[in-house]
């Protein structure tokens, strides 16, 4: 009966602002040695909704009776729950003394939602651990390999491998972690590796350069897409990734993967555009003498086209400003002997000469009034005429 009458009134207590003194924790640590796994169980239960950093030792005790009990109990629902509890509360707790005891667990206890307790506190507890992060490597390594030859391994806890390995933001990490994104796994589990991967500092540009004599699009790619969402990165090495990212395109354009190559080349596009990113302008302008020889052999080509001609308005550059002048020239030029147009083409062409500014476009852009546009083009090259510093 006083059994009872202490759990209940160690219920009604959990919630309490206030913490033990001594003698009350020395008594809930002898009734928890003593209690059956049952009454160990409602005790944790209990006391686990408080913040009080005072029971950490009962939480110990909670560890040490699974480390002790696991080889004959082995996964008795009872006694894993006394495990998550307790590893779950000394992580929370930040009792990073107990993280060798839920290391051993982590490692002997072979059950899913017990591992994933024990890792989530670890990530927490444990800080530049290289031996332990070599472990947990290999683990997501022979995970991932099973996952995809087939085998069964749990998305859930490979998951929670990458989310650790992202906190522990160890360089190691990096070429594991990666692999996972050129395999068909699940979006979330390619989710978590992303963010794991933009936790980890790693130096894209160095990457890609020592790459760029290889074939390899595929693997660029990816490394270029995960900078891009790299809050880490500030944006003068942004810009000089994405140069490099169109000068690799541009040495792939004649190969088998051109397609590939071109469309690498327009997703750096709108980063060298946002970042006005001058020192691209060679390169952007190459890709547009490209592009304008596609014309006639495949109908993607003017949505290719504006995406450049978008970008090159930004940079700020004569080069730009002389060859899209050029290009205007030769639109005109179609529209008089066929009195057809591409009206998105022809408007993004004149909004980027616009925002250029440059006089060299002052004749062509005149020109547009004489002939068959619309009254949309003809106003959008005056406003352009209007802006045109001389």
């Amino acid at each position: 009966m006083k059994k009872i009458i202490f759990v209940f009134l160690l219920i009604f207590c959990a919630g309490s602002i206030f913490s033990m003194d001594k003698e009350e924790l020395l008594k809930l640590r002898k009734d928890f040695i003593s209690a059956g796994i049952d009454v160990k169980l409602m005790i944790l239960r209990s006391i686990s909704q408080s913040e009080d950093e005072g029971l950490i030792p009962v939480y110990k005790d909670a560890v040490e009776y699974v480390k002790n009990s696991y080889d004959i109990l082995k996964n008795d629902p009872r006694l894993l729950n006394i495990g998550i509890i307790s590893v779950t509360k000394l992580g929370e707790l930040n009792e990073i003394k107990s993280s060798g005891s839920i290391r051993y667990l982590f490692s002997t206890v072979e059950n899913e939602d017990f591992q994933i307790a024990c890792l989530k506190s670890l990530s927490r507890l444990i800080q530049q651990d290289s031996a332990f992060t070599d472990y947990l490597n290999s683990l997501y390594e022979a995970g991932l390999s099973d996952l995809i030859s087939g085998k069964t391994f749990s998305v859930n806890l490979l998951s929670v491998y990458a989310e650790v390995l992202g906190n522990f933001a160890d360089p190691s990490s990096f070429n594991i972690l990666i692999k996972t994104l050129f395999y068909p796994v699940s979006d979330n589990l390619k989710d978590t590796v992303k963010t794991a991967l933009n936790n980890i500092s790693f130096n894209y540009f160095d990457e890609i350069l020592a790459k760029t004599g290889e074939k390899n699009i595929q693997y660029i790619w990816t490394l270029y897409l995960l900078a891009k969402e790299n809050k880490r990165l500030d944006s003068t090495e942004l810009g000089r990734i994405s140069e490099l990212i169109v000068d690799y395109g541009l040495k792939n354009l004649q190969d088998a993967d051109a397609e590939s190559a071109e469309n690498l080349i327009e997703a750096a596009l709108p980063v060298l555009s946002e970042l006005k990113w001058s020192k691209a302008s060679p390169q952007v302008n190459k890709f547009f003498y490209y592009a304008q020889g596609l014309r006639k052999s495949t109908n993607r080509v003017n949505d290719l086209l504006i995406s450049i001609i978008d970008c090159m308005g930004n940079l700020g550059t004569i080069e730009c400003s002389q060859n899209l002048s050029i290009f205007l020239g030769v639109l005109n030029s179609e529209t008089e002997k066929t009195k057809q147009y591409d009206e998105p083409l022809v408007l993004s062409v004149i909004t980027a000469l616009r925002k250029l500014g440059d006089k060299t476009a002052f004749d062509y852009l005149l020109y547009v009034e004489y002939l068959n546009y619309s009254k949309t083009v003809k106003q959008a090259s005056r406003n352009a005429i209007e802006e045109l510093k001389w």
